[in-house]
């Protein structure tokens, strides 16, 4: 068990070590110029240093000079791509970030066999396990993706959303708002998933809009233009409701009723 002082002793020689073969590997190999470097700068996790970066060059919305976030070693960002860990994010352990992939703000851990790719972008709290954030998806707002979720194509999930297990998160599709999805979920098209609902196993598609504290479990499939007012287990969110749904709201009230629920 390391005290602190053994610990920023450990991260200092480390941090040397690693400029050294730095230094080595831009001499001795061809490979893709480096795009960072590692400065004195340590944070100790867990068993885990990890190391500040810096810039070494200008690209995509990062300057040479700028300070990014702290990562364990090169193995956790890529020199490849636009891709960077900003301000004081932390990826560690097995986590990858490459392609165009961003992690930022304070307070973000990434790690275990995370990975993030793509173009996505990630400002949640965490991402862990064996999940993975890519293509144009966007995690924002202290959400925590784990297990073996996916989520990809555009989709959003943001505001304390918690996402794990086997969960999917695609296309077009938003969650946010304290909504909990889990099991083997899959979350398509351009449904919204809102206001403490908790979905596992269910399959949400098309356009609809699951909220207010809404439950739905295995074998409940929703889809289409489905805009219930109120969600509970025993009333609104019964699969058979939803059968007979289309025509509940008049055509003059649909479009009101949708920009309320915006």
């Amino acid at each position: 068990m390391f005290s602190a002082p053994d610990a920023l002793i450990g991260c200092q020689l480390k941090t040397n070590l690693r400029i050294g073969v730095k230094m080595n590997s831009i001499v001795n190999t061809e490979k893709t110029s480096p795009k960072y470097e590692f400065i004195d700068d340590c944070e100790y996790i867990d068993g885990h240093f990890l190391t500040r970066i810096r810039a070494l060059k200008d690209f995509d919305d990062v300057k040479k000079g700028d300070l990014g976030g702290y990562i364990e070693s090169e193995d956790n960002l890529s020199h490849e791509g636009n891709c960077w860990v900003y301000n004081k994010a932390r990826v560690f352990q097995n986590a990858r970030v490459f392609g165009n992939a961003k992690v930022k703000s304070f307070f973000v851990d990434v790690y275990g066999n995370a990975q993030i790719y793509g173009n996505a972008i990630f400002e949640g709290r965490t991402l862990k396990d064996n999940a993975k954030l890519s293509g144009n998806a966007h995690a924002n707002n202290a959400v925590v993706i784990e297990g073996n979720a996916q989520i990809y194509d555009n989709a959003r999930v943001t505001d304390h959303a918690h996402i794990s297990d086997n969960a999917v998160i695609c296309d077009d599709a938003h969650v946010g708002g304290n909504a909990k999805i889990s099991g083997s979920a899959y979350i398509c098209d351009e449904s919204r998933v809102f206001d403490d609902a908790v979905i596992c196993d269910a399959l949400i598609s098309g356009s609809s809009y699951i909220h207010s504290n809404a439950s739905l479990t295995a074998n409940e499939d929703i889809c289409d233009d489905a805009y219930p007012e109120f969600g509970s287990e025993d009333d609104y969110y019964r699969h058979e409701y939803y059968a007979d749904f289309e025509g509940y709201y008049d055509d003059d009230n649909d479009s009101e009723y949708e920009s309320n629920a915006a």
